[in-house]
């Protein structure tokens, strides 16, 4: 079996959201883009833990549970919550 391959942003993406990483370090980002930044991030972190989530999948189905292995938590922002 072969390991499942990574998702990532796409280019463009990418490329925005490290600008507005940058402009956010400098303290020059406007609201909107704020709220773009929040956004991209967002997204980039759902695609990590979907990506985590296969690669333990595929580590389960393929290795199983190594001997001394330990348990790992990993926090991620929920999603807001509708009031």
């Amino acid at each position: 079996m072969t390991p499942p391959v990574s998702e990532k942003l796409p280019a463009d993406r990418q490329l925005r959201l490290d600008a507005l990483l940058e402009k956010n370090s400098e303290g020059v980002i406007t609201p909107q883009e704020r709220s773009e930044l929040e956004a991209l991030v967002d997204e980039s972190e759902k695609l990590m833990v979907a990506n985590a989530r296969r690669l333990a999948e595929f580590a389960r189905q393929t290795v199983g549970t190594p001997t001394g292995a330990v348990p790992v938590t990993v926090w991620v922002k929920p999603e807001h919550a509708e009031s």
